[in-house]
């Protein structure tokens, strides 16, 4: 009898410690994305601009490899928001029909902190190369630039093969959107909900 209960606990103890199985995943991630505040400049001007955003989403789409406590990924990531005002020394103006869209292409790096749970806090960085668009009124114009990343979050060990995750992460780019003597720069603040399926 003592045996079976030894037993019984020493399995309810491995699943309550399960942690994401060493190999390849994939995974997915969605949420809302906060774009900061940017800085608009013309070339010739020696004055500058805020741009404002309202709340916007992002998504991710991710494959990589678990190292047993580190993992490397590559990253395809969305993110779009509306541009609400433009602010400058000759006061602020109302804007209409006008948003950001950013496309990244980063490769990941994590840490996976192990517990004696299945919750497993992370922290990670990339790099890698962002595209931003602008597009107002029906014209748009883009650039592209090499761009950073850092995230902190935490996966819900579902089973060996599914994991849950919630995650903070912060992208920047490197340099400014220039485009036709207009620049802008970029930062942006994510909070995104993923599932990974570990094979």
């Amino acid at each position: 009898m003592k045996f079976k209960i030894l037993l019984a606990g020493a399995l309810l103890a491995v699943s309550a410690t399960s942690v994401m199985a060493a190999g390849p995943y994939v995974g997915v991630a969605g949420g809302i994305s906060m774009v900061h505040d940017s800085d608009v400049k013309v070339t010739g001007y020696t004055g500058k601009a805020t741009a404002s955003y309202d709340a916007g989403v992002g998504f991710n789409l991710l494959g990589g490899y678990n190292f047993d406590g580190a993992r490397v990924e590559g990253e395809f990531g969305y993110k779009n928001a509306t541009m609400d005002k433009l602010s400058g020394s000759g006061g602020t103006v109302k804007l209409n029909d006008t948003d950001i869209t950013i496309m990244s292409y980063m490769v990941n790096g994590y840490y996976d902190f192990k517990t004696n749970s299945q919750l497993t806090p992370f922290v990670g960085a990339g790099l890698g190369i962002i595209n931003g668009e602008i597009k107002s009124q029906g014209s748009k114009d883009s650039d592209t630039v090499f761009g950073y990343q850092i995230a902190v979050g935490a996966g819900y060990n579902v089973n060996k093969n599914v994991v849950l995750d919630l995650a903070y992460r912060f992208q920047g780019a490197a340099s400014d959107f220039s485009k036709n003597n207009v620049s802008f720069s970029y930062n942006s603040s994510n909070l995104l909900a993923g599932i990974r399926y570990n094979f």
